[in-house]
């Protein structure tokens, strides 16, 4: 539980440092914060399955993440009939490396589960090495994603604080492996969580000053 309220506090810490008070709106905003919640997300799950992992757990909060990133998504193509000039050819490659990570997850998931994975992988070895890899993947690209669009990362400390988080998550594995075995929180509590930064992520961009 410490290591999901870490997660979150520390990716929506980074982006009040410079402007805490600058909304786009209540949607925009929402939206966004939907996408912060899923980047969290992909963060503990990293970060938890540093250890011999509760593979149930894992794949059932997998789950959770995918249907906040895809949230993330659909939030903005159904809500805002310009968000789909975004997901067009000559879009803005962080727009695309945002697709690619969304992508990305949907392959975790689906090759993660057997039959899948006993026919893509033929030992259990070999699938750990390539989900890791898919993993960082799905990490480096939504961070570039987030980064270079510059939403709410608008000094360049904030974008380089957001490169060492997710590089920490993804490459800190030696560090991650010493500590005990860190328990997975079901998703009632990953979604309960999420919906608490969210919200305040909302709010504070527009309440009245």
């Amino acid at each position: 539980m410490k290591i999901l309220i870490a997660s979150f506090a520390v990716v929506f810490l980074i982006t009040f440092l410079a402007t805490p008070t600058m909304g786009a709106g209540w949607f925009w905003d929402g939206g966004n914060a939907i996408g912060f919640a899923a980047f969290a997300g992909l963060i503990y799950l990293t970060i938890t399955s540093a250890k011999r992992v509760d593979v149930r757990a894992h794949l059932l909060l997998g789950y959770g993440v995918l249907f906040v990133a895809a949230a993330h998504v659909f939030w903005f193509l159904l809500g805002d009939a310009a968000a789909v000039e975004f997901v067009k050819v000559g879009a803005p490659d962080y727009m695309w490396l945002g697709i690619v990570s969304f992508l990305l997850l949907c392959v975790l998931m689906t090759i993660a589960v057997v039959p899948d994975r006993v026919r893509v992988h033929k030992n259990y070895a070999m699938f750990r090495y390539w989900h890791q890899v898919l993993a960082v993947a799905a990490i480096a690209s939504a961070t570039y994603h987030i980064v270079v669009s510059d939403f709410y990362l608008g000094r360049w400390y904030q974008g380089l604080l957001f490169v060492a988080v997710a590089g920490a998550a993804a490459f800190g594995r030696p560090y991650w492996i010493t500590l005990k075995r860190l328990e997975i929180v079901p998703n009632s509590i990953f979604l309960l969580v999420g919906a608490i930064f969210c919200t305040l992520f909302v709010v504070v961009r527009n309440f009245p000053v």
